[in-house]
């Protein structure tokens, strides 16, 4: 089974593996647990999971004024996809306090001034890349204001939902055998059932809007 995954992999279309996809098998729950995203600017497709409800899954970014600041939201069109959202939080951003409590309880908790809350489009497509399928969400897509550390704070649109999002930050594609290796991974992500085998597929999201009572960040 997994020689097949990868064999299907290989025969992928080029510019499908040039983003970088990858599963991520941790559930950080602080800032200072964050997957570090190494190459910030490397367009990514990271697979993971909200596994309990009100998880908070924390990314990290280390930029420089002026260097591109993109962060997508898709899920899989598959068993178990969860409509996700999340909050930037940096330096130079719009105020937190002024995006709202939860915006600024999270970004109290990155210890930084500014966030961004991402607004999921309410009705999204379905795109087909390489066979799969990606609910689109949206993106944030910008310039870095100041130096520094800026965090991407995941959730769940429904506090009390659990399942699989891929998280889609970055511009730059790159070609490479990790990057095949890294769709294998994703493909078997997609194929996963969720959360048990007997799992229904879960209907595509047809309202994706901020939660009425996030989650509380985890201590």
């Amino acid at each position: 089974m997994i020689l097949a995954t990868a064999c299907a992999a290989f025969l992928l279309p080029v510019a499908a593996v040039a983003h970088a996809p990858s599963v991520d098998h941790e559930q950080p729950s602080t800032p200072a647990l964050a997957v570090v995203l190494e190459d910030p600017t490397l367009s990514r497709a990271i697979g993971a999971t909200i596994a309990h409800p009100g998880e908070v899954d924390w990314y990290r970014m280390d930029l420089h004024a002026g260097d591109p600041l993109v962060v997508g939201m898709t899920a899989p069109d598959a068993t178990g996809q969860l409509a996700a959202t999340f909050v930037l939080v940096g330096p130079g951003l719009s105020d937190a306090a002024a995006a709202g409590d939860w915006a600024a309880s999270l970004a109290a908790e990155a210890g930084v001034p500014g966030a961004i809350v991402f607004a999921p489009d309410p009705s999204p497509e379905v795109q087909v890349h390489a066979g799969l399928g990606f609910v689109q969400y949206g993106q944030v897509s910008m310039t870095a204001p100041d130096d520094g550390s800026y965090w991407i704070a995941v959730y769940a649109v429904d506090p009390m939902a659990t399942g699989k999002y891929v998280l889609a930050p970055g511009v730059r594609e790159e070609f490479g055998v990790d990057a095949v290796r890294g769709m294998a991974d994703l493909i078997g992500f997609f194929n996963d059932p969720w959360p048990e085998a007997t799992a229904e597929p879960s209907p595509a999201a047809s309202s994706a809007v901020a939660p009425a009572a996030p989650p509380s960040p985890a201590a």
